[in-house]
């Protein structure tokens, strides 16, 4: 990177290529001249001073008006000198030779100034087309880009390219501007005040001009119609290099950049409002699913305490009895709903402590089928865990929580009586515990079950529930290494559940 005071230093490329074009039209007149005397000696040649119209047009094609005139007074003296009589002085005798030396002049002048002209135009053609390639490349990266680093990235480069000098953009944040992007340019504070005061003002500003003469940078302020702002620099070398068209081509660059950062503003706003939405959305599903399931067992529980507190006296202990019971169980099907809510929250906001210890599955899978065990009522239990099998490395807790979940699930989803049966055996480095259910089966695309709020029957006679058990079983399982999968039964109706959950032994080996 080039600091400001780097930036306005003479280009000493420049100055060679200078020195290269006038020492070429020198030669060029020395060869024409060469020329012209072999050819006189040879056989002289009327109007041989044409040749030397020669060295005026290849440097005026290739080096400007400036060498094309230099090659115009050599090729006039050096005619005068050696083709002139009297010869190799440049006393003129015959007057008729003076006019020819003076159309020779003339003529190399015109040449050379319409060959001048003619450069100039190539350049400036070829470098209109550079331009306009840089400024192509500029819109189509501007739409490629997806954010605002990407956009100033861009637009530094094509700024670069376009001016051949430091360029930088500051973008106001916070109630100042920060320089974002650079392309060989070191801000100074100056340069950060005539930024600043371009901004405020609304007016570009010059180099080495008022309001901070110390400034290297031209300045343009930019105003998006969000009311975005930035500014544009760009330190030239001096003014004499300051290209014409500079103030149109920075419009439309400046234009361009405008244009991709409101975009940029518009997209990001728009997924702002799009996970607003969503976020709307899932509260939404969370107080529809809740309002039902809370609405219940509050219901039943309070019925219950009325019923006892009114015409306590007048029930039997067995009707007593059996209410407690039952606002007992409503308490915990209360409990457990408040549960998977904290757990789903946990989850979401990536706050699931994992402490890993061994454990065997057929303790896991006892664990878990007492803690579910009032969703499994009324549903024969077939546990076919081998009390062998290899101890996994889990979380206890976790694991056991996202096995109830299943459990529950199973239970939820089957017929009264039908039964539901858990099978673990190992496949390689991972434990997998299977629960099959003989209830309707999953959907074509079991993986959508274990988002939130998902439930596997549709309309009102599905069962009650959040749709988060899967969810949170999925959430607790990925936390420590496991995973868990559903499909249907091949062998007849319903569904498996497979939990897979890392092997201990096989976990320690790879830590060793």
């Amino acid at each position: 990177m080039t600091g400001a005071a780097d930036a306005v230093a003479p280009n000493p490329n420049l100055a060679a290529k200078g020195l290269f074009g006038y020492g070429s039209a020198v030669m060029l007149s020395a060869s024409a001249t060469l020329a012209a005397v072999i050819m006189d000696r040879i056989a002289p040649v009327p109007n041989i001073s044409l040749i030397f119209v020669l060295p005026v047009v290849i440097a005026a094609v290739s080096f400007g008006w400036g060498p094309a005139m230099l090659a115009a007074v050599a090729a006039a003296l050096c005619y005068n000198f050696f083709l002139i009589e009297p010869r190799y002085t440049l006393r003129i005798d015959d007057p008729s030779n003076v006019w020819a030396v003076v159309l020779l002049l003339i003529v190399a002048a015109l040449v050379s100034a319409l060959g001048a002209r003619a450069r100039q135009r190539t350049v400036e053609a070829v470098e209109h087309a550079d331009q306009a390639g840089v400024l192509q490349g500029l819109a189509k990266a501007l739409v490629a880009a997806s954010n605002q680093t990407d956009i100033l990235t861009g637009t530094t480069t094509a700024l670069g390219q376009i001016f051949r000098a430091p360029s930088v953009i500051l973008v106001a944040s916070g109630g100042d501007l920060v320089p974002t992007r650079t392309a060989g340019a070191t801000l100074t504070p100056d340069d950060i005040e005539a930024a600043k005061w371009a901004m405020a003002s609304r007016l570009p500003t010059r180099a080495e001009s008022y309001p901070t003469f110390e400034s290297a940078f031209d300045f343009w302020p930019i105003v998006t119609p969000s009311r975005r702002e930035a500014v544009i620099g760009v330190s030239f070398p001096g003014k004499k290099t300051r290209p014409d068209a500079r103030q149109r081509l920075v419009d439309i660059i400046a234009g361009y950049l405008a244009v991709a950062l409101d975009r940029e503003h518009y997209a990001r706003r728009a997924i702002e409002t799009q996970l607003a939405i969503e976020s709307e959305r899932v509260k939404s599903d969370l107080l529809a699913a809740v309002s039902h399931d809370l609405k219940t067992p509050l219901s039943t529980i309070l019925f219950t305490l009325q019923s006892l507190q009114r015409f306590g006296e007048t029930h039997g202990a067995d009707t007593r009895a059996e209410l407690l019971a039952l606002a007992a169980t409503e308490t915990q099907r209360l409990s457990a709903l408040v549960a998977n809510l904290l757990d789903m929250s946990r989850i979401d906001s990536h706050a699931v402590a994992v402490k890993t210890a061994p454990a065997h599955p057929a303790e896991l899978v006892s664990s878990a089928i007492a803690r579910a065990n009032t969703g499994l009522l009324g549903h024969p239990i077939v546990n076919l865990v081998d009390p062998d099998v290899r101890a996994v490395l889990i979380d206890f807790s976790l694991a056991e929580t996202a096995l109830a979940n299943v459990l529950e699930n199973a239970g939820k989803y089957s017929e009264p009586g039908a039964p539901i049966e858990i099978r673990a055996a190992r496949t390689g480095a991972r434990t997998v515990i299977e629960v099959l259910d003989e209830g309707p089966g999953f959907p074509a695309d079991p993986s959508r079950l274990f988002e939130k709020f998902t439930r596997g029957v549709e309309g009102d006679g599905r069962p009650p529930g959040t749709g988060l058990g899967l969810a949170i079983a999925r959430g607790f399982l990925e936390a420590q290494g496991g995973a868990i999968e559903a499909r249907n039964r091949t062998d007849r109706q319903g569904g498996r559940v497979l939990v897979t959950l890392p092997t201990a032994q096989e976990v320690r080996g790879r830590g060793e």
